[in-house]
């Protein structure tokens, strides 16, 4: 018979929290261009060392609303939001990155700060 893999407990397991976002922009974008430029963004800021311990992770991106939801570590949310602020540019277009909130659940993200976007 074999043995069911072990899960960690939770009291090992990395704490996340869930940050909803909009880009504002020149014309509407792809999820693959928001997940590439995000993820160039974190390195340019925060660097190789910096990215692995935020551990930023593209969750959803609506490209008709442009609203989207970027997991991390919980303690460098402010790290992952300073990273969305410096984006300034998509495949050469110019682009705003407004933080919407930050949760610890994706269920109380869309609840609180994405309702009025049609999540």
């Amino acid at each position: 018979m074999r043995e069911k893999p072990r899960t960690l407990p939770p009291t090992l397991r990395d704490k996340h929290r869930y940050i909803a976002f909009q880009i504002i922009g020149e014309r509407n974008f792809k999820k693959d261009e928001i997940k590439k430029a995000i993820w160039e963004a974190s390195l340019r800021v925060l660097g190789e060392l910096g990215t692995a311990r935020a551990k930023p992770w593209f969750i959803k991106f609506d490209e008709k609303t442009q609203t989207g939801i970027v997991r991390c570590n919980r303690e460098y949310v402010e790290e992952i939001r300073f990273a969305l602020a410096m984006l300034t540019e998509i495949s050469g277009s110019k682009v705003i990155t407004r933080t919407l909130g930050v949760s610890g659940t994706i269920k109380r993200l869309r609840m609180k700060f994405l309702k009025e976007f049609g999540w």
